[in-house]
């Protein structure tokens, strides 16, 4: 059987629409759900009890820590990590899951298709990830070996790509990591501010693993003005083409119903 483990803070909503879907799709295919809260002041806690859930409180929160906490306390060998807002598809999810672990040795995860690219590198690849930095876990939705979790834990001082780093690090030690042919479903909707923080601590994080030297200031400014000038401008030509186009067919479109009516 197989724990889920889902982090959350005041997303209420969101894990009243999961944990309806998996309580009632995926009943008999997991022994626990955990929540990992970081002190919501939403009914986040009370939709979590509703369920049956265990919930876990965290304090001084980091993703890495999060997930920490829920393999620490999950009972079984097999952990599902779940966003609150990611919602696996498909009846036979967990037991595919399953299947390809009794086929396979010696792996630390598996990372789930959740694109197109995705899914033509992984078949291209026999569903193997190679580059884990790259093209590992997404611990939105990802099942983790808990055995080899007890040898590599979670970075907890990282700001975001933990996920990556981790599955660099079991990768680097010799284990593997699948891709599976199974899907989810990710609905989450950032603030703008949100996405631009999301876009700083991962590109920190991603810059600082790979050791990689980030553009200078003449080089970001010119990115900048390149696309302030000659980027955003031809967007704009697209699209006052494309409204130009629409136009042109709402008139069609009355033209056409108005002969229709007068037949």
């Amino acid at each position: 059987m197989i724990s889920i483990v889902i982090r959350n803070k005041n997303e209420a909503k969101a894990l009243e629409n999961i944990l309806s879907v998996i309580t009632t799709q995926y009943a008999d295919d997991y022994s626990e759900i955990l929540i990992v809260d970081n002190y919501s002041t939403d009914n986040s806690v009370e939709i979590a009890l509703k369920y049956n859930c265990t919930v876990l409180n965290i304090k001084d929160f980091t993703y890495g820590r999060a997930i920490n906490v829920g393999i620490e306390a999950a009972k079984t060998k097999y952990v599902l990590l779940l966003s609150a807002h990611a919602i696996p598809v498909g009846k036979s999810f967990f037991k595919n899951t399953l299947e390809a672990l009794a086929d396979t040795e010696n792996v630390a995860g598996i990372r789930y298709i959740n694109s197109f690219e995705n899914y033509k590198r992984a078949a291209k690849n026999n569903f193997t990830v190679f580059k884990p930095l790259e093209n590992g876990l997404m611990a939105a939705c990802a099942l983790i070996n808990k055995e080899v979790w007890e040898q590599f834990k979670f970075n907890e001082e990282l700001d975001a790509i933990e996920d990556k780093e981790w599955s660099e690090r079991v990768f680097n030690n010799g284990f593997q990591l699948l891709d599976l042919n199974e899907t989810y479903f990710y609905f989450i909707k950032r603030s703008a501010k949100a996405n631009i923080s999301r876009y700083k601590n991962e590109t920190v994080s991603e810059y600082f693993l790979a050791k990689k030297t980030f553009p200078g200031i003449m080089a970001i400014l010119g990115s900048f003005f390149k696309k302030v000038i000659f980027t955003n401008t031809g967007n704009y030509f697209k699209l006052l083409h494309h409204d130009i186009l629409i136009l042109k067919a709402k008139f069609e479109i009355r033209k056409k119903l108005k002969k229709k009516v007068s037949n």
